[in-house]
């Protein structure tokens, strides 16, 4: 028997209740542990680990022990220091979730509490009940006019989001063109290096690239471009570009040309020997360590081999092992998956194994393997490398329609196996990486079909209880939260498929799908299987936001996660000395193509429904508190972001992308809203009609507009 739509409303309440008790009880546990843990003299490597593994000159200040001071330094520390300690992107990042989040939310925040939810909770009203008071669709047939309220509200609303967007923008092209022409930036060899790959046979020749060069150069001293740029004294005296007054370049950004030219070489046989030897290395050392245990354990319990007198010392072997392990003792392992399948090694046959390979490798090394279609420029100065990087593509036609060009290269962001990859096979994997995904999207729409069912199972019962509360409010946006988790570890492996050299550029790639996917999964089921209209599926996300966002925030801050692996390094650290070392001196950092998509989908839910729902304006707002605070802190005295893949902040502009594309779906959704709107005969209503008309115009100059 199916429950009524009175039960329905009353069992989505419940489930909002259900939320948030969860995430307050979740935020609670976890600032408890902050508070216990994070002034324990023995855990500084977890809660402040820059403080002592950072290098001397990024390390930060140590926090203060006190409850208030600690965050007020954590909130006063300079935006400049974050991008000295790791970077543009990061620095980025925060400043989304400073003025994305915190700025753009409390006006939102402000006029739909003091406009939206008065004329909703005014009688008459339209009879709904619970948290759907406070929807667009609890205006009374009769009051319709009110929606001009909504409209009002709404207009200003997106035109302050709008500002915002330009406001950001301005904002990075004045600090990328700073940190890219900074001092310290520009004494690095990435500065003034360029990645060209596609070259066609006739330009597979460093003498052909410097003449292409001379080319190029020619177009920019012929004004169609500027051989030096000018210096940007955007953050002049700050960790940004601390010392350049742009009037004239800093050392080594002189005029120049080609430096060196480097080929890649197509050695697929000679990487494959490698990484056998490089695989049977760490896999001897994991033996050894094991052989070291065992000989430890043997010699505490008194249990030797020498001890127990089967030792025959008269061998006349000079190895010692015998003397604490039996032979047949000694470990074993085999070369194939997880050590279970494959040839047999030990600890004698390994080494042999290893040198064998060492030979075979130094003699392939002498050979003269044929060149890729990849190159390595390094030029004379950072705006050579640039201009060359940009143009090259207009100089001849056929480089046109093969080449691709990136620029601030370094060789450890290298995806090496995809580097001698001709045009035509990145064409053919980029459609089968495409299709691949198309089918991920229809596949995982089941498990996303099973979460809306789940949060919608109280159509299916008669009578509400809290466990059923509980279930539809709890479970719904975890395992949602969970399935998003998985879904880019499979995305990155189809990206990587399509040929993207660079790491960076698969990360880049990777974290528009996962937030575009994020979001069409999220919104394409919501309206279907969460509710029967789209008001009533706010309530899905606004338990989203209370369980998966406000715990994700509380957890990172509290560190909860590396106080567990720290008190269980002596198990997890690992089994050999290289393995304990890297995991007790490295410090953890983040997957922007994977931190990213969470905002977006924050972010956007909000704009969407921010008139249709005003309270999950005020708990985006709590939740981007709790996340700068978190972030903030994590960035600048836990987290150290690799060089290798810094963009300088390019996941930022995607980022103000799709806070764009949200205004899109705001109007989109908000004009059909008004259309639909009903008197109390069942027709369509003058005001309703009329906003909607406003509305479709007001939205549709920013379709020719292009971010």
């Amino acid at each position: 028997m199916s429950a009524s739509a009175a039960d329905t409303s009353a069992s989505k309440t419940s489930s909002f209740d259900s939320a948030l008790v969860v995430a307050g009880i979740t935020v609670g546990v976890f600032s408890a542990i902050w508070l216990i843990m994070r002034n324990r003299a023995t855990l500084r490597k977890v809660f402040q680990p820059r403080v002592e593994l950072a290098p001397e000159y990024r390390r930060p200040e140590p926090l203060p022990k006190g409850l208030v001071p600690f965050w007020q330094a954590v909130f006063k520390t300079p935006a400049a220091s974050i991008i000295a300690a790791n970077g543009p992107d990061a620095y980025c990042f925060l400043r989304f979730l400073k003025v994305l989040g915190l700025h753009m939310l409390v006006p939102y925040f402000f006029l739909t509490f003091a406009i939206c939810i008065p004329i909703l909770a005014a009688s008459p009203t339209a009879g709904q009940t619970g948290l759907n008071i406070l929807t667009f669709g609890n205006v009374a047939p009769n009051e319709q006019v009110r929606h001009v309220a909504h409209f009002l509200v709404a207009v200003i609303l997106m035109s302050w989001t709008l500002f915002l967007i330009w406001h950001e923008y301005n904002h990075y092209i004045e600090i990328r063109p700073a940190w890219l022409t900074s001092a310290q930036h520009l004494a690095l060899a990435r500065a003034g290096t360029m990645l060209i790959t596609g070259l066609p046979d006739q330009y597979n020749s460093a003498a052909s690239l410097k003449e292409l060069a001379g080319t190029v150069a020619g177009l920019v001293g012929n004004g169609n471009g500027t051989a030096t740029p000018r210096l940007s004294t955007a953050s002049e005296g700050t960790g940004v570009n601390p010392t350049n007054g742009g009037t004239s370049p800093p050392p080594g950004d002189s005029a120049g040309d080609i430096r060196q030219v480097w080929f890649t070489k197509n050695v697929e046989d000679v990487e494959k020997v490698w990484e056998e030897r490089d695989n049977e290395v760490l896999r001897l050392e994991g033996g050894v360590a094991k052989l070291q245990k065992l000989a430890l354990k043997n010699t505490r319990k008194g249990e030797t081999p020498e001890k127990k007198g089967t030792f025959d010392a008269e061998q006349g072997t000079e190895d010692p092992t015998p003397r604490y392990v039996l032979d047949e003792k000694r470990p074993t392992w085999k070369q194939g998956l997880l050590s279970l399948i494959g040839k047999k090694m030990t600890l004698d046959t390994s080494p042999t194994y290893i040198a064998e390979h060492d030979a075979k490798h130094e003699e392939m090394g002498k050979k003269d393997y044929a060149e890729g279609n990849t190159a390595f420029i390094r030029f004379g100065s950072q705006a050579e490398a640039h201009n060359f990087a940009r143009r090259v593509p207009s100089v001849d036609k056929k480089l046109r329609l093969t080449v691709d060009t990136g620029i601030e290269v370094v060789p450890e962001e290298m995806q090496w196996s995809n580097a001698s990859m001709n045009p035509y096979q990145r064409e053919v994997r980029t459609l089968v990486s495409w299709s691949l995904t198309i089918g991920l999207i229809i596949i995982w729409a089941i498990p996303v079909a099973f979460v809306g069912a789940v949060s919608n199972a109280d159509t299916l019962c008669a009578n509400s209880s809290p466990a059923l509360g509980i279930i539809e409010g709890v479970l719904p946006p975890i395992l949602l939260a969970v399935s998003f988790m998985l879904l880019p570890v499979v995305l990155r492996l189809w990206i990587r498929l399509q040929g993207d050299v660079r790491k960076s550029d698969i990360e880049l790639k990777l974290s528009p799908d996962s937030g575009s996917y994020n979001l069409g999964q999220t919104a394409s089921s919501a309206p279907t299987l969460l509710a029967r209209s789209l008001p009533g599926a706010s309530i899905f996300f606004l338990t989203y936001i209370l369980t998966a966002t406000f715990s994700s925030a509380a957890k990172s801050y509290s560190r909860a996660i590396p106080v567990v692996t720290y008190a269980l390094h002596g198990i997890l650290g690992g089994n050999t000395p290289r393995k304990w070392f890297m995991s007790s001196g490295k410090l953890q950092s983040f997957a922007w193509a994977t931190t990213w998509p969470t905002m977006f989908l924050i972010i956007c839910v909000t704009i969407v429904y921010s008139v249709i729902q005003p309270i999950i304006t005020l708990l985006s707002l709590v939740a981007f508190i709790l996340l700068y605070a978190a972030y903030k802190y994590r960035l600048y005295w836990c987290a150290d972001q690799p060089d290798m893949l810094e963009t300088g902040g390019l996941f930022h502009t995607k980022a103000l992308r799709t806070v764009f594309v949200s205004l899109y779906l705001e109007g989109i959704c908000l004009a059909g809203l008004f259309f639909l709107s009903t008197n109390e005969s069942g027709g369509r209503t003058p005001t309703g009609l009329a906003c909607g008309a406003l509305m479709v115009s007001y939205k549709s100059p920013f379709y020719t507009c292009r971010c």
